[in-house]
């Protein structure tokens, strides 16, 4: 019984203390001991901006998408461990799992505040911040769902409202999705008062016009991405969209990177050195010695442009040159020279006359990638030639390497003509990456069942 009241009083001592300790907490307990000054709740809209600019430019425009779409396209080989399997079309759900979750945490998601933030900072409204968060969801919306179609987006944004579980939107619905997101984006650059002006932002520098003209061309890109599933009309909408769109090289949507802050390619190859320069796009640029060359492929052991065999496992062929893997070099998000040849393309396929066009798209490329016009070259080689389908393909296939722009190209127009690599694990090139295996764990009964041989809704 002694026991039994020891023990009882003993709680109960135990029970006081507790209450004193609780009591007392706010005058000897730091109340910010649990604040993570790494972490701040809230953060402004001028640091949110190059955060979201930089995740974009580093996953989206020069990590592991460019380098596996790049190695499809045999622009890039992989020539040793996980690289060469890719390159041989073994993609796994594991392998996108970075990729996946980190355009729906870093871009998407803090984009989505960006924008909140802007509509109502303190009851004012900065429509350029919202209209700049807008065109950064849009680019990544369509580099995503060019690569995985159907995706989880109009829930996947609400686990306050307790969807945990998203429905995956179709890629129909995602197209119609990012129009309505550019068109808000160009009607917020065309608003006449703004609250907050704009800082931090590493593209433009807050020149709204340039980020009007953005949004025009990602709007072209993919407005030229549904001639599949639109015929003419799709030819037509991107001319109309081009029309206000990049007007030269000075507008080009690129994310730099400095001394402290690498390119990614740069940083993989420092690391990894995984990926060698294909021998397609090396031996395409030989033929008619493209000014090019030197700056998409570095010089090998031997001081030759050597491009690597897909499956060779060449490790001396040369490696990506100092336009694509710099460490300063800028990760290209969508340039002049693009725009200029979904114009031409369009041209040709409505039966316009196409040819000036592509001439400029050429020289906007040579001057974007060496910094000279090189006009000698391009009156031997490329003005006069009679355009065609493929001619406007293939310089585009050089000119777009290091984005993901030619792999989307091919599965439309089947341009270039990429043979098989030897030892290939599919009997054609896939024709779409597979859903990420976290996606799979936390929401499989969502996720549809695909194959990467799959073709998307657009690849009519």
């Amino acid at each position: 019984m002694k026991k039994y009241i020891y023990n009882i009083f003993k709680v109960l001592g135990l029970a006081f203390v507790f209450v004193l300790i609780l009591s007392s907490c706010s005058k000897w307990i730091d109340t910010k001991i649990n604040t993570d000054p790494d972490s701040p709740a809230d953060v402004p809209m001028s640091l949110m901006v190059p955060a979201i600019q930089q995740s974009l430019g580093y996953n989206m425009a020069g990590n592991d998408d460019v380098r596996v779409t790049n190695m499809w396209m045999q622009q890039f080989d992989g020539v040793v461990r996980q690289s060469l399997n890719q390159a041989q079309y073994t993609y796994l759900p594991a392998d996108v799992n970075n990729l996946w979750n980190t355009f729906y945490t870093e871009i998407f998601m803090n984009a989505k505040v960006l924008i909140e933030k802007a509509e109502n900072t303190e009851g004012k409204v900065s429509p350029y911040y919202a209209g700049i968060g807008r065109v950064l969801v849009a680019t990544t919306l369509g580099i995503s769902t060019d690569l995985f179609g159907d995706m989880p987006f109009s829930e996947a944004f609400r686990g306050t409202e307790n969807i945990l579980t998203p429905a995956f939107d179709t890629q129909e619905q995602l197209y119609d999705t990012l129009f309505i997101i550019l068109d808000a984006a160009i009607s917020d650059f065309n608003a006449t008062e703004n609250a907050v002006a704009v800082s931090g932002d590493v593209v433009y520098h807050g020149d709204i016009a340039k980020w009007k003209k953005a949004a025009y061309s990602i709007k072209a890109r993919h407005e030229l991405q549904l001639a599949g599933v639109n015929g003419s009309a799709a030819y037509t909408a991107a001319l109309a969209a081009a029309a206000n769109g990049f007007s030269s090289v000075a507008d080009d949507y690129m994310v730099p990177w400095e001394s402290s802050n690498n390119n990614p390619i740069f940083q993989f190859m420092e690391q990894r050195t995984d990926i060698r320069m294909g021998a397609p796009l090396v031996d395409l640029m030989k033929l008619n010695d493209d000014p090019r060359l030197p700056f998409l492929v570095a010089e090998d052991a031997n001081g030759e442009y050597t491009g690597s065999i897909i499956g060779s496992l060449n490790e001396s062929a040369s490696k990506p040159g100092a336009y694509l893997a710099g460490a300063t070099a800028p990760s290209v998000i969508m340039s002049y020279a693009e725009l200029l040849f979904i114009e031409a393309e369009a041209k040709f396929m409505l039966g316009q006359d196409a040819q000036s066009t592509y001439e400029a798209a050429v020289a906007a490329s040579v001057l974007q990638i060496t910094g000279d016009a090189n006009q000698a070259w391009l009156d031997d080689n490329i003005n006069g030639v009679p355009v065609t389908h493929e001619l406007i393909m293939t310089q585009k296939y050089i000119a777009t390497t290091g984005t993901n722009q030619a792999y989307s190209d091919y599965r439309r127009t089947g341009l270039p003509v990429i043979a098989l690599p030897p030892d290939a694990v599919l009997p054609a090139m896939p024709t779409r990456f597979p859903y990420a295996q976290d996606e799979m764990t936390y929401n499989g009964a969502n996720v549809p069942s695909v194959q990467i041989s799959d073709k998307l809704w657009w690849d009519q």
